[in-house]
């Protein structure tokens, strides 16, 4: 750590890491004729460099690079099924990440921003380019601060990209590179209060759908959810 100023503390890491195969990738055995398999995976190898900036004025900056040799992965080829593979060749992507909150008096709005580019490898490890979530709300204390009050909307997008299909026999996402999904916004309407030892919420998500349209997907074939309405309550019976 580095302290640069009164106000700006700089971090770097550098990280390493050799893991084994799952255990998925190494045996599989099972009554589907393409689904039994028996590997002798290389460990997969990571490393990465990781740069971090704190500043209460200006927010938070955190950027990466990351290289990966061995990935292993799962994709569907034609007649054989959900399989593992090792990539033979390397795989770099890169990201940034910007976090800030501006208040002013009793709203505030919360900010997190990430970018993320694939440099080498896109036909094994794929990711969307830009993923951002906002949050603005509102937060004050009622009757001589017996109660809290939060309250707000929460905003999440990210662009389309050819997201990883989901297998359910494994229960493993694989690699597919014909569809792309995303590019989708989901708005989440919130409601947090506190009074005295009681807290109680309730969350509206994704209450946009029916007005932005139905495609939107969690994965190939897999709707992301509709419109829900969430409730809880707990309470304290001793403090």
């Amino acid at each position: 750590d580095i302290q640069i100023n009164e106000d700006i503390m700089a971090t770097a890491q550098l990280n390493i890491n050799s893991t084994v195969a799952d255990y998925n990738y190494r045996l599989y055995q099972s009554n589907y004729l393409n689904y039994n398999w028996q590997n002798n995976f290389k460990n997969q190898y990571i490393q990465q460099i990781a740069v971090q900036l704190n500043s209460k004025k200006y927010g938070s900056l955190s950027a990466d690079y990351s290289t990966i040799n061995n990935f292993l992965y799962f994709e569907k080829k034609e007649n054989l099924g959900v399989k593992p593979y090792q990539y033979s060749g390397t795989v770099n992507y890169a990201r940034a990440r910007y976090e800030k909150e501006f208040k002013y008096n009793n709203f505030a709005l919360h900010n997190t921003i990430m970018y993320q580019q694939v440099l080498e490898g896109n036909q094994v490890f794929n990711m969307p380019q830009l993923n951002t979530r906002n949050t603005l709300y509102y937060a004050n204390e009622f009757f001589d601060k017996a109660l809290y009050l939060q309250t707000g909307i929460t905003f999440n997008y990210f662009t389309k990209y050819t997201m990883n299909a989901y297998d359910p026999v494994l229960a493993e996402f694989y690699v597919q590179n014909t569809k792309s999904l995303g590019n989708f916004p989901r708005l989440d309407f919130f409601i947090n209060a506190k009074i005295q030892q009681t807290r109680l919420f309730l969350k509206a998500e994704h209450f946009n759908s029916a007005i932005t349209g139905y495609n939107f997907y969690s994965a190939p074939n897999y709707p992301y959810r509709d419109f829900i309405v969430r409730f809880g309550l707990v309470w304290n019976f001793f403090l």
